[in-house]
Parts: C-alpha cells; structure tokens; sequence
C-alpha cells in the first residue's frame, strides 16, 4: 500500500512538475515580460526630430520626454535584472534561451542607457525640462548595474561550463554632464547635490570647470565674427575721393562725366 501511495505521488510529480521546474518556469515567464517592456520603451524613445523640439523649449515634447526618460530609466533596471536572474538560473540550467537571454539583456540595457543619456542631455537644455531629482534614479540605475557585472565577473562558470560574458557600461559615465549642465545655468542647483551618493555628486562637481570653459569658449567666436565684420576706416587724405556708388565725383580738374545708374 505504501508503495502504491509513493508511486501516485511521483506520477503526480511528474505531471505538475517539481516545484524547482515551476519555479524555473515563472522566472523565464518573468524574463520574458521583462524584456518586452524594456524594448516598449526604445522603441518609443524619441528621434532627432523629437530631440530639437524638447532642446527648443516645445512644451508638449518636454512632458511626452519627462515621460520616456522614466521609462528608459526602468529598461535600465530590467536589463539588469533580467542578467541577474538568468545567471541564477543558468547555475543549475544549460538552457540556451537563458543564455540567450542573459545576452541579449546587456545589449538592451546598454541601449537604454545611451538612449536616457541622449534624452536627459536634451531636457537639461530646455528650460525646467529637467531636475536633478529626475537624474537620481538614472545614476542609480547605472551604479546598480555596474555592481552587478562586477558580481556577474567573479561566479563560476554555469552549468555545462558556460561562462557567463561581460555587459560593459557605456563610457564616459552617463548622466553626469546633464546634471554638470544644470548645475551651471541653475547654480541654486548646487544644493540639490547634496542629496546624491558622494561619488556622484564629486565627480559632477568636477565637471563644472568644463562645461564654463565649453560655454564661455562658445560665446568668443560671436564676438570675433562681430570684430571682423567692422568696416575699416579711411586714411584721412582719401576721404571724399569716390562718391557712395563708386563713382568718380567731379572736381576741377576732372571733368569727365558720372557713369549713370545701371550704364557700363
């Protein structure tokens, strides 16, 4: 009877499935789901046309990118927990699709993060399009995952003796010179820093010397053009010599006629 009871429970088993596989199966749904809101959110990323209207000040495309800007900032997230979670799973699961996945999750999240610098660069250059609240959750973001890979690096290979390749963020650091912009049209902003990891706050404090030299530079080659464009003066003893149509003006001993307007 007991037997017949252990036999019932494994055929049960086997057609349920064992929690672990259960447990496998929901976090690949999960993956799954993660990675198609991550490419929702570039696919609507806005274009270059999208980009000048919000760097021009439209009211309409600051709020729709205000919008993007957060949904891309989430993509970064997902990527990286879709990295995570994959690498977990793959310890126990030579599964190619999570190999696949865990892939295709440092390429998206690289993606997304070019794609929120592109767009937090813009809105820092529309007026009130951007706060360094905003930039808060995409420097978190990035140091996020710059922790994970850090973590992903140092584990064993996987099962089957996978190895698991490197995601490097993109360089130079994404988000820091939006917020060095901000802070130097906006310097009430300083304050603001305060509130970030000391890291960031350091290293967008020394970008402020660049990003004055960059606007002050920008602003000498206006004035140059200005200079140029003056009209030079005439030596004292040929003023008077030619009249404003450049033609010769009768004197006395001068007594050839004007060209008329428009004669050869």
């Amino acid at each position: 009877m007991r037997r017949l009871f252990l036999a019932i429970l494994l055929a049960a088993g086997c057609i349920h499935g064992s929690p672990a596989s259960q447990r496998d199966s929901g976090a690949m749904r999960a993956i799954v789901q993660q990675e198609r809101w991550a490419q929702d959110a570039l696919a609507r990323r806005p274009n270059r046309a999208d980009l000048q209207a919000i760097r021009s000040g439209d009211y309409a495309a600051v709020g729709r990118g205000r919008g993007e800007l957060k949904r891309l900032l989430q993509a970064i997230d997902r990527g990286t927990w879709i990295r995570n979670t994959a690498a977990e799973l793959m310890a126990d699961d030579p599964d190619p699709q999570l190999a696949a996945s865990f892939d295709r999750a440092g390429r998206l999240r690289a993606d997304a993060i070019q794609a929120s610098d592109e767009l937090a660069s813009a809105l820092a250059e529309a007026k009130g399009g951007l706060t360094i609240g905003d930039l808060r959750p995409g420097l978190e973001a990035v140091r996020k995952a710059q922790a994970s890979e850090d973590r992903l690096v140092r584990l064993p290979p996987r099962a089957g003796g996978v190895r698991l390749a490197p995601a490097p963020l993109p360089l130079p650091r994404p988000f820091l010179g939006s917020a060095a912009r901000l802070v130097s049209a906006n310097p009430e902003l300083a304050r603001e820093l305060d509130r970030l990891p000391p890291d960031d706050a350091a290293q967008i404090r020394a970008r402020l010397p660049d990003i004055d030299r960059g606007n002050a530079a920008g602003r000498r080659p206006v004035r140059a053009v200005l200079r140029r464009r003056r009209l030079p003066r005439r030596p004292a003893g040929q003023a008077g010599a030619q009249g404003s149509a450049g033609a010769e003006v009768i004197t006395a001993g001068n007594r050839r006629r004007c060209p008329a307007a428009g004669s050869v």
